[in-house]
């Protein structure tokens, strides 16, 4: 900046007038933040003191000129123990909010993506067109112009049912804008309606991209509005704006098709009428929905059609890893047929009873062939109830007609729903029984933490510190990794024996754990003083910098000339969120940082030595070790996935952070450090002992050997094609085991040590393979927009020929019964104004625009229910039910 342009600051009195505005006197704390403070924040009361308190602190961020300084939406049931906290602490709801972007600085679209709003104007306009009410107010972002819309009283988030009811509400309404953003041609961000959202502080300075620019308060009436009010605006517009953005949502596709050259999935057949299948909800599926709607949004790719004309689909694959066939079913009108062992359905032609319907085929891939269970959660969303399982993201049209279909008047039988398989085999077990449930496949059982006294001071450690036991083992298998010196070898009896570095995934969302789980592996085992390389990963160069010093050259008579020097041999790396990804999307293809960690798992030879002396950063093959304890949440570890092809993710050990159905609710007492026994009867911690082995070869018996040996070949031969993330398994199972031998001070793998690694590999696949389908239900919701559209276009083409055949368009019609049920329901004589507001859905407004009509569709009803006889107008603009039923008519 010049003189004449001095740097930009914040203003403390708009910061403190903002946050009184939004936060005072609300129960719960205060949360502010920045990328200066690495997103961890501060949390202060909500009083004057504390305002006051955060003001300053805003003031002290902004002096280290960051590029955005945030407030959370909601206050904070209690301060968070590490971060900044996630959903599960949000506690007062004050205010609703956006994020109306606009321009391209900071928020450039993507190739497919339609351009954001203009200018503030522009976004004043979708709010506005929008149907919410005005907001209370405006903030000026500096690239943004966030509308807020502020509530009578402070609504409380005390319970996950009311958070749940409140991300409902914040979600549509952010779903409303994008809608109507789209309807004119802009983009919209709808990804903001979380609970623990940050918003920009007015008063402070944007200076995203390198560009300052002030933030501000902007216009408003200053309203306040009943919490109540609003969730019924939403819940009435929320519906159509849905489906709007299915048609957006499809149109990208069509876009990125178009750019690609991707093809489209197949057109729809028609299919020949015929009676409906039965009265099951499966039945509903079969009748509504061709295979497509059911294979598409699970990954299943359209590859062409037989001879004989049935579709051709390919199954879903892993990182990229290429299938054997060309194909994996063949589906007609009515039944698929799977030749795909790898697809988890049944192979081969089914006899009578078991064959693949729309419907069955929906219980298998969302209900685990359990058609029962799909069956009755159907039949919950039907109902709107909260669904189990995928049911509650059906269309609207397959759920209506559940209702419809299967549902009955009676209140009994609807109560009855839950409890009374209404299609499929009963194959669950009695309700009425003592079986405990086993454990989850991605949770290590019971059998392996009582396995040894050692694995059950770990999870004693882990419950007593409220810390996920699956995440403190692998973390504690990654600080005994770091300890051991590059000549401790494990020697699988068939290649060179590899070194122990070891990377694990602590996978959960944001305050799931992550850190708590790291926190308590450091207490069982603490490093001890050694010249140790603690990296933060940035960089693959810098990671091989951690190791390397600049020393004097000893060729260099006058010691002036220093060159870089390795003088560490083993490193450790704590890795915050998504850091990896981000550090990859950053790097050039000279110095990737996935190469970098892919090498150093093995220890293989790092750096270049063709640069001038000084500037030579190399690590000799074998002559390091590194470990990494890697933190992901959904989304990154979702993309760590999708780049199986690089690497990384098959080098990683996978493990919940967040804490199982299985944690105690009483604590048990606190651990010491994992000790091993010394030689002369001292207890030594473990992480010390390893830390001064030298020269040891970790020996397996032969059986694991042989072991090894055929799976090797097994995924040389084929596997390693259809399951390219277990191409690692070898290698990790080994390392595995003898760092279970380390940890119970022994130095050659036993049986029981290679169990436990064959168990703990399982459950990490199982971990791996739950990220994944997570993944899959994010992008649900995009690859229902062509089902959408098809009802959306069925639906208007028959009230197109109901008024071609009756002379009156089929929302008329509505209205005008649905206002003399009204009236009859009301008795007497009442406003028709009155009648218009609660007889008018937006539904019927919106088909009858469609259709052309130009004049009200109040005043159509009207005149058509008058002509009917259904309804009466009289004098004073009041309206009465007419001498005619419409069923007589």
């Amino acid at each position: 900046m010049t003189a004449e342009h001095p740097p930009l600051t914040a203003d403390p009195e708009t910061v403190r007038t903002w946050l009184t505005r939004l936060y005072a006197d609300s129960p719960g704390f205060l949360s502010t933040c920045s990328d200066a403070d690495r997103f961890a924040g501060r949390r202060f009361t909500t009083d004057a003191k504390g305002i006051s308190a955060a003001t300053d602190y805003v003031l002290q961020l902004d002096r280290r000129r960051p590029k955005g300084i945030y407030a959370q939406v909601t206050t904070l049931r209690d301060k968070p123990t590490e971060g900044r906290g996630g959903e599960d602490l949000t506690y007062g709801l004050t205010h609703l909010w956006a994020d109306g972007d606009f321009g391209t600085i900071g928020h450039k679209p993507g190739p497919d993506d339609l351009p954001a709003p203009p200018n503030p104007e522009a976004v004043e306009k979708v709010v506005s067109e929008s149907g919410l009410p005005t907001p209370s107010g405006w903030a000026h972002t500096g690239g943004g112009y966030n509308p807020v819309w502020l509530l009578a009283e402070v609504h409380l988030l005390d319970t996950d049912e009311t958070r749940a009811a409140a991300k409902q509400m914040t979600t549509g309404l952010q779903s409303i804008l994008a809608a109507q953003a789209y309807q004119c041609g802009w983009s919209w961000d709808s990804e903001v309606g979380n609970l623990d959202r940050l918003m920009k502080i007015p008063g402070t300075v944007n200076r995203k991209e390198g560009l300052e620019r002030v933030t501000a308060i902007g216009p408003g009436h200053g309203e306040v509005f009943d919490l109540a009010d609003l969730r019924a605006v939403i819940a009435d517009l929320a519906p159509d704006a849905r489906t709007v953005l299915e048609q957006a949502a499809r149109e990208k596709q069509q876009r990125k098709a178009k750019r690609t050259g991707v093809a489209l999935p197949p057109p729809r057949r028609d299919r020949a009428p015929r009676e409906r299948s039965g009265d099951g909800p499966l039945d509903v599926l079969a009748d509504l929905l061709e295979f497509r709607d059911v294979l598409e949004p699970t990954g299943f790719t359209y590859v062409g059609q037989s001879s004989d004309g049935r579709q051709k689909w390919l199954r879903p694959t892993s990182g990229g890893d290429a299938p054997s066939s060309a194909y994996s079913l063949l589906c007609d009108d009515h039944v698929a047929v799977n030749w795909s062992e790898r697809s988890d359905l049944p192979v081969g032609a089914q006899p009578p009873g078991q064959k693949l319907t729309v419907g069955t085929l929906y219980a298998h891939l969302h209900y685990a062939g359990n058609t029962s269970e799909a069956a009755r959660d159907i039949m919950r969303a039907a109902a709107d109830k909260p669904a189990r399982g995928h049911a509650g993201r059906l269309p609207v049209a397959v759920l209506t007609e559940v209702k419809r279909r299967c549902l009955k008047d009676d209140e009994g039988a609807r109560a009855s729903f839950a409890d009374d398989p209404w299609d499929g085999p009963q194959d669950e077990p009695p309700e009425d029984t003592d079986e405990t449930p086993g454990t989850p496949s991605d949770r290590l059982p019971d059998s392996l933490w009582n396995t040894t006294p050692t694995m059950r001071q770990i999870r004693q450690m882990a419950q007593a510190r409220r810390a996920q036991p699956d995440a403190v083992l692998h973390a504690v298998l990654a600080r005994t990794a770091a300890m051991a010196d590059p000549t401790v070898r494990v020697d699988s009896g068939i290649h060179q024996p590899a070194t122990l570095g070891w990377y694990c995934g602590l996978f959960g969302p944001s305050g799931a754990g992550k850190g708590q789980a790291e926190n308590t592996a450091e207490e069982l085992t603490p490093f001890p003083n050694i010249n140790l390389a603690y990296i933060d990963i940035s960089t693959g160069q810098g990671i091989i910098a951690a190791y390397l010093d600049l020393e004097v050259d000893p060729e260099d008579g006058d010691a002036k000339k220093k060159v870089l020097v390795q003088t560490r041999t083993r490193g450790y790396a704590l890795a915050t969120e998504g850091s990896v990804l981000d550090a990859m999307a950053q790097m050039s293809a000279a110095a990737t940082l996935n190469g970098v960690l892919c090498k150093a798992w093995m220890s293989e030879r790092q750096g270049t030595s063709n640069a001038e002396v000084e500037r030579r950063r190399v690590l000799p093959k074998g002559a390091y070790t590194l470990s990494m304890s890697l933190g992901v949440q959904e989304e990154p570890a979702a993309k760590l996935l999708e780049m199986g092809s690089i690497g990384l993710p098959q080098r990683l050990a996978w493990a919940h952070a967040t804490l199982g159905p299985d944690t105690p609710k009483k604590r048990p007492a606190t651990t010491g450090p994992i000790t091993v026994t010394a030689r002369d009867g001292s207890e030594t911690p473990v992480t010390t002992w390893v830390a001064y082995l030298r020269n040891v070869t970790i020996p397996v018996p032969e059986h694991v050997t042989e072991e090894l040996d055929g799976l090797a070949l097994d995924i040389s031969f084929g596997r390693g094609a259809d399951a390219p993330l277990d191409t690692h398994e070898p290698l990790w199972r080994l390392k595995c085991a003898a760092l279970l031998a380390l940890l119970h001070g022994r130095t050659a793998v036993t049986d029981q040590d290679w169990e436990m690694a064959r168990v703990m590999w399982q459950t990490s696949r199982s971990v791996r393979d739950r990220v994944q389908e997570a993944a899959q239900r994010r992008t649900q919701a995009e690859r229902d927009a062509v089902r959408a559209e098809a009802v959306k276009t069925a639906a208007q083409s028959h009230a197109a020929v109901y008024e071609l055949e009756k002379g009156v368009h089929p929302s008329v019609v509505n209205v005008a019964k649905r206002a003399r049920r009204y009236l009859l329901r009301h008795g007497g004589e009442i406003p028709m104004r009155d009648v218009n507001r609660n007889c008018i859905k937006k539904p019927d407004r919106d088909q009858y625009r469609a259709s052309g009509a130009t004049d009200s569709l109040w005043s159509a009803a009207l005149a058509y229910g008058s002509e009917q006889g259904w309804l009466a107008a009289l004098e004073g603009g009041l309206l009465e039910a007419g001498p005619t039923d419409p069923q007589e008519s």
